[in-house]
């Protein structure tokens, strides 16, 4: 190998080290480690609203007036004038049985009491007491003349003047006028006495009379039967031709007054605790001495769009059942509601004005319980557990652990891990004092205006949050 050979050699092994030495200079530079920047996620201040605390029952309706229309007197059916199923009004004319025959009764009757009248009449203008007073005063004239002839006799027989036997017949006179004066009292009392008794059978008669004649009437008033409540009207339960009320007062049809409209709940034992509780506190108002509102939904319905009162509830527990049976009243003015419906009605527990909620989404659950992911001053996370509380419009309320200027993490939990930091991206929260309401009741928006909110299926007592 010549000079140049080697020289050329030489280079190039140079060469190839200068290379060899940069690679493995770069490969020290790449394997060096950079952390990567923290991850962003998303922050809110929990919103504040005023919460109202509900109770929720499986109710059913009734109608706040339900009434029979049954035959109260035996006929044939002659008349139906209403359209079953159809709105009746107070006094309308619905049914007829046949009147004639109790025509005929009334008319009997009036005859009876003119009958009676007149021999009241008559017995009034008897004259029997008068004709008595004057009989007894003719015998008691004769009765005096008896006893100056029977004087005049004694003197003239104590002067031998006159007989014994006249004496004795003056006397005799004057005995028989005696007893016969005695007798007319007698009958003038007895005239008198037969007077009143006459005019007390007389004014009874006509009395009795009377009371038929008004049997009469009533009875034939039944047969025209009216509708005593405006509502709806059933079906008719007898064809018209029909014998009705024969020997039982039959049911011809039912009205029923919707109108307002009831609904039946039955209140647990725990909750009336509660309900007195908080009346003796003065954080509810006593139904007794105020209104109470209750909201009304419909099993087709979303939320509770009608509202009514607390109307009635037993005074005390039954003791079989455990519960109170309590009573709501609700305008139903477009007929809505129907009795017999199963419907979800709610009441006011407890009204809390300074609420915190989250969305449901910042909301984590592991084995220990619920959390929230909190992020302090220096942007690191940490685990909060809470206690939550009722749902409203996709938000949650915090019960314990939460304060207002706490920012939790509401977007990205899944790249926050407690104790390590994060980007925080701060958004704004809908915080709010005004009311608003809770899972499948109506909401308030802060301007006031009702938001549907979603519905949800009834079920036994359950406890929600309205704000």
């Amino acid at each position: 190998m010549n000079i140049q050979s080697r020289r050329l050699a030489a280079l190039a092994c140079s060469i190839t080290s200068v290379v060899v030495l940069a690679l493995v200079a770069g490969c020290e530079q790449g394997n060096a480690y950079v952390p990567p920047p923290p991850p962003e996620v998303t922050v809110s201040h929990p919103t504040q609203k005023s919460v109202t605390n509900y109770v929720q029952y499986t109710g059913t309706t009734k109608a706040v007036e339900t009434v029979d229309l049954r035959a109260r007197v035996r006929g044939f059916l002659k008349e139906r004038n209403f359209q079953p199923g159809g709105d009746v009004k107070e006094g309308d004319l619905l049914l007829v049985i046949d009147e004639e025959p109790f025509q005929v009764q009334l008319d009997v009757a009036k005859a009876k009491v003119d009958e009676t009248k007149a021999a009241l009449l008559t017995a009034e203008q008897s004259k029997s007491r008068e004709v008595a007073a004057a009989q007894l005063a003719l015998d008691d004239a004769l009765l005096m003349l008896a006893r100056v002839e029977e004087t005049r006799q004694r003197n003239l027989y104590t002067r031998n003047a006159a007989s014994r036997e006249d004496l004795d017949r003056t006397q005799a006179e004057l005995k028989k006028n005696a007893a016969q004066v005695e007798a007319d009292k007698a009958k003038l009392d007895q005239s008198r006495a037969d007077y009143d008794t006459q005019i007390l059978a007389a004014r009874a008669k006509l009395e009795a009379a009377n009371a038929d004649f008004r049997n009469a009437e009533i009875n034939l008033s039944y047969c025209r039967i009216k509708a005593p409540i405006r509502g709806r009207i059933s079906r008719s339960l007898v064809d018209v031709g029909n014998l009705v009320g024969d020997g039982e007062a039959t049911l011809l049809a039912t009205i029923l007054k919707e109108d307002p409209i009831y609904a039946y709940m039955s209140i647990s034992e725990s909750d009336v605790l509660a309900f007195r509780s908080q009346v003796r506190q003065g954080h509810r108002v006593d139904y007794k001495k105020e209104t109470v509102r209750l909201d009304l939904g419909l099993a087709n319905e979303k939320g509770f769009p009608h509202e009514g009162r607390l109307d009635y509830a037993d005074p005390g527990v039954d003791p079989a059942t455990g519960t109170l049976i309590a009573r709501g009243i609700f305008p139903n003015p477009n007929d809505e509601i129907v009795s017999g419906l199963f419907v979800r009605v709610r009441i006011a527990l407890e009204a809390r004005p300074n609420a915190l909620l989250v969305p449901e989404r910042a909301l984590g659950a592991d084995q220990v319980g619920p959390f929230l992911l909190v992020v302090d001053k220096q942007n690191l996370v940490e685990r909060r557990a809470v206690t939550l509380g009722a749902e409203i419009d996709g938000q949650r309320v915090i019960e314990e652990n939460l304060k207002p200027d706490d920012l939790i993490v509401i977007n990205g939990l899944q790249r926050a891990r407690p104790g390590s930091k994060v980007s925080p991206k701060r958004i704004a929260n809908s915080t709010s004092t005004s009311a608003s309401s809770v899972g499948d009741t109506k909401s308030v928006s802060p301007a006031g205006e009702a938001k549907p909110a979603a519905a949800k299926a009834a079920t036994p007592p359950a406890k929600t949050s309205s704000p």
